[in-house]
């Protein structure tokens, strides 16, 4: 897990791999990878009271997914966003959480979210619940089949490839 802390003072300044944090973050969109990005306002006191929680996602989520490359954490100042590409929709208030993956094409707002309500309260355990929950569904590939689909295959007349695997390899044979 990379995390970059972008604002006016350090957005131009190369760091340990000669990008910039903006050139990072432009990379890291531009290959799909998975972001969670916190735009937010200097002196917005809805943000100032957010962004504390925000930088706690690093110790929390050490054990579970640190290790992981593809995903990027980020806080940014909403007057760099023009440097940006395919940061989704303009910010519709401040501050705005969002998920972006697959070079911008998947964007979600954490208010937005499939959360229940009792975890949309920007706290880093609806964070780390709101992150665990979009990096498996990122994992998947192909969806899911539901429970339901699955009890409708008949076994005895499979209707396609898959099917036929799933009858040969998954279903138990009565």
């Amino acid at each position: 897990m990379v995390f970059l802390h972008i604002d006016t003072e350090n957005y131009n300044k190369k760091g340990e791999t000669g990008e910039t944090p903006i050139q990072t973050l432009n990379r890291f969109i531009k290959t799909g990878k998975s972001i969670f990005a916190l735009i937010y306002m200097e002196g917005c006191g809805p943000c100032n009271a957010t962004r504390p929680e925000w930088k706690k996602i690093g110790s929390v989520l050490k054990k579970d997914i640190t290790k992981n490359e593809n995903v990027l954490v980020v806080d940014i100042d909403k007057n760099l966003l023009d440097k940006v590409k395919n940061m989704g929709s303009e910010p519709k208030g401040f501050p705005t959480i969002r998920f972006i993956s697959k070079n911008g094409k998947i964007a979600e707002d954490f208010e937005d979210c499939k959360l229940s309500e009792e975890y949309k309260n920007r706290t880093i355990d609806s964070f780390v619940k709101w992150i665990k929950l979009k990096l498996n569904k990122t994992k998947q590939t192909g969806g899911k089949w539901s429970r339901k689909y699955k009890q409708s295959i008949n076994c005895n007349r499979p209707k396609g490839f898959s099917q036929k695997q799933y009858c040969k390899y998954t279903r138990k044979k009565r």
